[in-house]
């Protein structure tokens, strides 16, 4: 069992963007906005507009610019495992034939 963060508020799930945890996993995955962008098949503008509706959502900048990339936040490094179980397990779902 992962143990989930807690947030400064709650998070609803009927207003939350799904897609945003793509958003978060390619960010994390590439530490770089314009290459997580293709990643997801998203233009940069849009990559910079869904990172900004996330950090909204999570209260938390999740990614800093530093020399070396866009390093996650402690709130980031808590996220990714959770989400990427979430991930994988929508994943299956979808390509599990009917």
């Amino acid at each position: 069992p992962t143990t989930l963060p807690s947030f400064g508020k709650a998070m609803n799930i009927k207003t939350f963007d799904l897609n945003l945890l793509r958003v978060l996993a390619a960010m994390y995955a590439e530490r770089n906005v314009s290459r997580a962008a293709s990643v997801t098949s998203l233009s940069q503008p849009a990559m910079s507009n869904a990172l900004m509706r996330l950090r909204r959502a999570c209260s938390d900048q999740l990614f800093v610019r530093t020399t070396r990339g866009m390093e996650p936040t402690a709130l980031a490094e808590e996220l990714i495992g959770p989400v990427h179980q979430a991930l994988a397990i929508l994943q299956e779902c979808l390509e599990r034939p009917q």
